[in-house]
């Protein structure tokens, strides 16, 4: 029997389970941080008489965002750039920003990565971000997450060409897997991509994923540079960026496939392989994807802003791909806001995904991509009591999909829930 004094009701004008149409003056019942019951507010405080309610009357609840990839230790690279600003040209193409990247990046300190990672963290929770896949190159910073508001998972990123090193990564990477990692994030790991990694590396990361149940992530099929390495082992990765970092010796013989057919060749199309961006995907990749029950998660306002093309959306959501939303990180984007990737999505996507396809991508299917879909990506019964209320001025339940997806920025959020917990003061 639940106990009373753990009991409250939410309630708003509207309520968006996103697992089923808007309710009207819908309402949650939670027992401290779950949801035990989903029903109108008046049937709800019928049933349950003398439960506190919290009425947000001109407002809509709905589920916390899920950024399904991001980088959240790079949330302060605009201010390391402005440090070195002269030092470092502006980039012309994907591989320009690569090195560009590289530049800033260098010679920054362990306290920079963990600072950067919690301003991240707080900007995500503020614009009501409650799930995310956070890649971490610096696994050290892990700790910031034991005490964090998020949920998700932490994928530790790995790269490498070199015999000697990878030897010395997997140490490390096995070592670190060993350790208790107390948050509400689980770790993960993620292999950058096929252009970055020794095939027999990638096959490890794989296979160590399947064996120990990790999810796992890998960018695929971002740019046009990528899919000519993958495939013939040549053009501005091999000549510049190879060259940048000293992996010249270490260019591997062309593999004659593009970037999703290697990846099958080396075990990597399995469904808790949480793939990333997918631009340059032909029809015959689209359904190995789809055959394979893969998630994609798809970063607009990245590709745009690296100008790497437009993913093909309508074509992977027929073939059955899940798609779900991410920020990327803030060397290649403006915020950490779902919100800002769904009206961008809106527009980029325009005839191809429509605001309530969106609007799943950042609930639903993203934690789903996660593997965290019985906990969040909606707020049904026995789900968490974690969700966000903003104001809502439309007129009809019918256009909400839509206003989500106009340009909500974040002073519209009223309230923010987390574990059955009002996250802020004052309201």
């Amino acid at each position: 029997m639940m106990q009373q004094q753990h009991l409250q009701i939410i309630a708003a004008r509207f309520l968006v389970t996103a697992g089923s149409s808007p309710v009207e003056r819908g309402a949650l019942l939670c027992n401290a941080d779950r949801i035990v019951a989903v029903d109108s507010l008046t049937a709800l405080k019928k049933t349950y008489p003398g439960v506190t309610v919290s009425d947000y009357d001109d407002a809509v609840i709905l589920p916390l965002f899920v950024n399904a990839h991001t980088h959240l230790e790079l949330t302060d690279f605009c201010h390391w750039a402005d440090k070195k600003g002269k030092q470092v040209e502006q980039h012309k193409g994907f591989i320009d920003w690569i090195l560009r990247l590289i530049q800033i990046k260098k010679n920054l300190d362990p306290d920079s990565y963990r600072h950067a990672l919690m301003n991240g963290i707080e900007q995500s929770c503020k614009a009501g971000t409650g799930v995310v896949g956070d890649i971490l190159a610096h696994h050290s910073a892990r700790s910031v997450y034991h005490n964090a508001p998020l949920a998700g998972v932490v994928f530790l990123e790995t790269l490498g060409q070199d015999p000697a090193m990878i030897d010395r990564l997997k140490k490390a990477l096995h070592q670190t897997l060993e350790e208790p990692f107390a948050a509400e994030t689980v770790l993960g790991l993620s292999p950058h991509s096929p252009y970055t990694i020794s095939n027999r590396y990638l096959r490890h990361i794989y296979d160590l994923c399947k064996g120990r149940g990790l999810r796992c992530c890998t960018h695929v099929a971002e740019s046009e540079e990528e899919l000519t390495f993958t495939r013939d082992s040549r053009g501005a990765i091999a000549e510049r960026f190879y060259h940048a970092i000293n992996w010249q010796r270490f260019i591997p013989p062309p593999s004659g496939l593009r970037p999703v057919a290697y990846l099958e060749k080396v075990g990597g199309l399995f469904p808790e392989n949480l793939l990333v961006h997918g631009v340059h995907l032909d029809n015959q990749e689209i359904e190995l994807l789809g055959r394979n029950k893969m998630s994609l998660a798809l970063c607009p306002r990245s590709n745009a802003r690296l100008n790497v093309g437009k993913a093909p959306a309508r074509r992977l959501q027929k073939a059955g791909v899940n798609l779900a939303l991410g920020t990327d990180s803030l060397a290649s984007n403006d915020s950490l806001s779902i919100w800002d990737e769904m009206h961008f999505a809106a527009r980029w996507f325009a005839g191809e995904l429509d605001a309530p396809t969106i609007f799943a991508m950042a609930t639903q299917q993203g934690a789903d991509a996660l593997g965290v879909g019985e906990d969040y990506g909606s707020l049904n019964t026995g789900k968490k009591s974690s969700f966000q209320v903003v104001s809502a001025p439309v007129a009809a339940a019918g256009e909400l999909h839509e206003y989500f997806t106009s340009g909500i920025v974040t002073d519209a959020i009223i309230q923010i829930y987390r574990n059955g917990v009002p996250q802020l003061s004052g309201v």
